[in-house]
């Protein structure tokens, strides 16, 4: 469904205004898309700010609904909803050089939101936007699908699935303390391009991780250490347990895993893991007979600062000048 303004810019007299483009999912995070939805546009219709609005209506429509934006030459689109609508949101576009992604979390786990550090509040995030001050951030190439925050094959497929249409933070817990106690553990190759050189290994593993951001799983830290615009993905694998499940999980949740032996962690450019056809998942959409085959691409996506990062700057450019202003006193 569409309503607003055609999605091409408004034209005020000679000053070309913006339009904003929100694809949105009602219904994610339990209507949580529609409730920051109507909280956005009523802040805008206050304001004189020019929007379309585009709701999804199926698995795969936020895609298309990239997809038709981008031909209409749209600069801009702007994903409410959750982690798997971002997801279709970066699948759908066409020329990341042409077009800026706005993000606001209106999801249950909010994952690649919270390792992007995005303000939850639907307003403040929209101000981010609204800003117009933009940067770049890496996403994950996996082949004829893309992938923003993390994906991975194994033990977290089978979570998924389990907790399918019922996910939260609460739900994934118990399904995972459920396929650590069964999982049986499944014979991987992984060949990888490190910081260091290239790698090969044979494991007998429960899981295999590949990480632009931080958490899954509504929370569970993964892979604390990673980050979204570094340039390198944090290759997390799990191997078989020897030992009870308990104080193995306690430590997953908190992201103090790094030093268990059942795990192995690499950062890594490229990955190519082969698990005898396995599912795999992205960005916690499941998908079946496309292999784990990932490459980062570095500052690939354009999006906007949060506050914090601005006024961080901000403070950077003022001791700078304050620095230059000393020097040249002294002088």
């Amino acid at each position: 469904m569409f309503y607003g303004e055609s999605p091409d810019r408004a034209v005020a007299g000679e000053r070309i205004m913006i339009m904003y483009n929100f694809v949105v999912n009602k219904l994610s995070g339990k209507n949580r898309g529609e409730n920051n939805l109507n909280i956005i546009t009523s802040y805008c219709n206050s304001r004189g700010i020019n929007y379309s609005v585009y709701e999804t209506n199926a698995r795969g429509h936020a895609m298309k609904l990239t997809e038709m934006l981008c031909d209409s030459g749209a600069d801009n689109v702007i994903a409410i909803g959750g982690d798997g609508t971002f997801h279709e949101v970066v699948n759908g576009v066409k020329d990341f050089e042409k077009i800026k992604i706005g993000f606001i979390p209106s999801g249950r786990g909010n994952d690649f939101a919270r390792a992007a550090a995005l303000p939850i509040k639907p307003i403040e995030a929209f101000e981010d936007i609204l800003s117009g001050q933009t940067k770049r951030i890496d996403y994950i190439d996996v082949g004829k699908r893309r992938c923003l925050n993390i994906g991975g094959t194994g033990m977290d497929v089978d979570v998924l699935k389990a907790v399918a249409n019922k996910r939260n933070a609460f739900t994934y817990y118990t399904s995972l303390l459920r396929c650590l106690l069964k999982f049986e553990p499944y014979h991987v190759v992984i060949r990888a391009k490190t910081t260091e050189g290239e790698i090969e290994l044979v494991k007998d593993c429960i899981m295999v991780g590949i990480c632009n951001g931080t958490d899954f799983g509504g929370g569970m830290h993964i892979a604390p250490g990673a980050r979204t615009d570094d340039g390198v993905l944090d290759l997390m694998i799990a191997e078989k347990l020897n030992r009870g499940p308990f104080g193995i999980l306690s430590k997953f949740t908190k992201g103090k895993h790094d030093k268990l032996p059942e795990i192995t962690h690499y950062n890594v450019t490229e990955l190519d893991v082969d698990g005898g056809g396995c599912p795999i998942e992205l960005d916690g959409e499941i998908y079946e007979n496309i292999p784990l085959r990932c490459k980062v691409v570095h500052n690939g996506l354009i999006t906007f600062k949060t506050k914090a990062e601005r006024l961080a700057e901000g403070a950077q450019s003022e001791s700078g000048e304050t620095a230059a202003e000393t020097d040249a006193d002294e002088k």
